[in-house]
């Protein structure tokens, strides 16, 4: 019976021995993504940084400014929205919902997760020394981006188009009302700030990351590394030479 379990768990290894790359990469980005949520709490509202049961929302509120700045210099700078204002780390457009860029919004958490998996995943150190800085300006430079984007898609409100796909995707009944009006405005927002630019981001770009140091630096690595030690070695390359050389 042993001996059956050690066959079949031999075999099921086998079988997925094309997939440990992504599998690896699948545990590492799950694992610490728990690691952190064990840790890292962002309270009721998700406005709030809270680590190991203190809250440090106050400490990291630079950070969050520094963010607000940013997204501000794109939209009213980059894309020439001159309407778009900032007060602190609240953006907004005139008669449009009021932005607040809390720590969830600061990139941060996707930055640490990724530098953890790229320092315990394969490939050269000497590579990873530029490479995990040069993915965390890319992370950055596209929350900045979704954020910037995010803010402009809804500044005029929602379609009208949005208002029976809404009735279904959040169950509301739509009425011509104030508090109707705000509501569905908000679940505009909502649809790409958590829906879909944050998955985008969250997943998509932080998968393409690894993708691209997977395909360009860890298989040429590896390839490498197997022809070096499959070539024969010359038992006499190193010897000195005799007397009738």
């Amino acid at each position: 019976m042993a001996s059956e379990i050690k066959v079949t768990l031999r075999n099921t290894l086998k079988s997925l021995s094309p997939f440990k790359d992504i599998l690896w990469f699948l545990f590492l980005f799950i694992g610490f993504d728990l690691l952190y949520k064990l840790f890292v709490s962002e309270g009721d509202t998700g406005s709030s940084f809270i680590f190991l049961g203190r809250d440090l929302t106050r400490e990291v509120y630079p950070i969050c400014e520094i963010v607000a700045k940013s997204v501000y210099w794109m939209v009213h700078d980059l894309f020439g929205y001159e309407t778009f204002s900032r007060e602190g780390i609240i953006i907004y457009f005139p008669d449009a919902l009021r932005l607040r860029i809390v720590w969830g919004c600061t990139s941060l958490k996707q930055i640490f997760i990724f530098a953890l998996i790229l320092m315990c995943y394969y490939g050269p150190w000497r590579k990873k020394l530029y490479y995990v800085p040069l993915a965390i300006i890319v992370l950055w430079g596209i929350n900045i981006l979704r954020i910037s984007v995010t803010a402009i898609l809804t500044k005029n409100g929602f379609p009208t188009e949005f208002i029976a796909f809404n009735e279904w995707y959040n169950q509301r009944v739509w009425s011509d009302t104030p508090q109707m009006h705000r509501v569905f405005r908000k679940d505009w927002f909502q649809l790409f700030h958590k829906d879909v630019f944050r998955w985008l981001y969250y997943d998509g770009v932080v998968f393409l990351l690894w993708l691209l140091w997977q395909e360009k630096f860890n298989l040429p690595y590896q390839k490498r590394k197997l022809k070096a030690e499959a070539e024969p070695t010359d038992p006499t390359k190193d010897l000195p030479p005799t007397d009738s050389e």
